[in-house]
């Protein structure tokens, strides 16, 4: 998941900020960067846009923005984590990329030049005490006519099997390890479910939405890496919160080897789009 930084009141970023999550999120990234990148053409990202990224993280929602605008359009990404940033600031150098820009805070308070065609985030509003009152903040930034779109993970912690429904499956036992502990940490796991009202109540009227699952299986699937890393990263806050979790060792090739044995097709929590037209 992305980084924002928290008020006070913000629930605890809770996979953590050490190199090892900066290397999550890019797998992560690269597992979802298509169902994003139809996201963000569906929501009217075009060439030659000015692009706020919220929560830019390692960057790679940045660095798919900056691919559909061009290099007549920039992407501007913050992000309270300066790791993070140096990260993705190196790897936008070693990509040629010359239309991404990052800086260091809060989107809901730091000195911005101008207004933006865009704002986008993924995996973000999850992590907002008040997730209306910081999207109205963060629309802000846009200019009237501008496209303000998030995308967001609806987590059931009620029906763990329909988010991850593959029975007793080793794979529905880590997804619902990392369901649990986000619902226990006070992320808004059902922030895809809630992005209709969220939108509304930001003053943004009803948004157009759309959703898509990643789905996979067989040997090859980068989604069981995906899965057990989440899970290595959430370990400490998994232990405090009294979350029982898979063993960590191996957990990669447990989960493939459970799955390819069963020849199950697995998946995760759908990720929901939302995008509106600021007035």
């Amino acid at each position: 998941m992305s980084t924002t930084d928290p008020a006070p009141t913000d629930p605890t970023y809770a996979l953590g900020r050490s190199t090892e999550e900066h290397r999550r999120l890019q797998e992560q990234a690269a597992l979802f960067r298509p169902i994003t990148e139809r996201f963000f053409r569906a929501a009217g990202l075009a060439p030659g846009s000015r692009v706020l990224d919220v929560g830019s993280g390692a960057g790679d929602v940045a660095f798919l923005a900056a691919e559909v605008v061009g290099t007549t359009g920039h992407v501007v990404g913050v992000d309270m984590d300066p790791r993070a940033l140096d990260t993705a600031r190196a790897r936008a150098q070693l990509l040629g990329l010359t239309n991404v820009t990052f800086l260091e805070g809060d989107v809901r308070t730091i000195a911005l030049d101008g207004e933006f065609d865009a704002v986008i985030g993924r995996l973000v509003l999850l992590y907002q005490a008040h997730p209306a009152e910081a999207l109205a903040g963060i629309a802000s930034r846009v200019r009237g006519g501008g496209i303000v779109a998030f995308q967001e993970m609806d987590m059931d912690p009620s029906a763990m099997d329909l988010a991850f429904p593959t029975g007793d499956s080793l794979w529905s036992e880590a997804g619902r390890a990392i369901i649990q502990t986000f619902a226990r940490a006070g992320v808004h796991v059902r922030m895809g479910r809630m992005l209709l009202k969220v939108f509304a109540d930001a003053g943004l009227g009803v948004p157009t939405l759309l959703e898509e699952s990643a789905v996979g299986g067989g040997p090859a699937y980068a989604g069981y890496a995906w899965l057990a890393n989440t899970l290595r990263s959430l370990e400490p806050l998994s232990r405090k919160v009294g979350v029982e979790a898979p063993e960590l060792n191996g957990l990669t090739e447990r989960i493939r080897d459970d799955a390819v044995a069963r020849q199950l097709m697995v998946w995760g929590p759908p990720l929901v789009g939302a995008w509106a037209t600021k007035a």
